[in-house]
């Protein structure tokens, strides 16, 4: 008998040990910080999500830009600058001028995506 008082001394000294060190509050914070990462699964679900909306707005303003691309395409005279006549200038005047010129790039190269595209669906092939 002894020795099982003895043992259940013991376990009590060791849990009073852990309840003075704190041992429970920082379990319950873990699990506080485990439930406010996200799984795996809603993670996934919020970049989907995400990149609907970016779909969503980037196709919004691409078809706003093929708009343009078409306007300038099918008026009677040539375009010297299509370029230029794309160029946001509130966003260009924003930038520096590296950014400037990876901003025209970039324009340069959708607008030969787009005027690929006009070509396309005016042939129809």
């Amino acid at each position: 008998m002894t020795r099982k008082t003895g043992e259940l001394k013991k376990r009590c000294w060791l849990a009073k040990q852990r309840l003075k060190m704190g041992y429970f509050d920082s379990l319950k914070q873990e699990n506080r910080q485990d439930e406010s990462v996200p799984s795996p699964i809603a993670e996934y679900s919020m970049r989907v999500g995400r990149l609907a909306e970016v779909a969503a707005s980037t196709s919004a303003t691409e078809e706003k830009m093929y708009r343009k691309v078409c306007d300038i395409l099918d008026s009677s005279e040539i375009a010297l600058n299509p370029i230029g006549q794309l160029i946001e200038r509130d966003v260009y005047d924003g930038l520096d001028a590296n950014g400037k010129q990876r901003y025209v790039l970039e324009l340069s190269e959708k607008f030969r995506e787009l005027q690929e595209r006009y070509y396309r669906e005016r042939t129809g092939s």
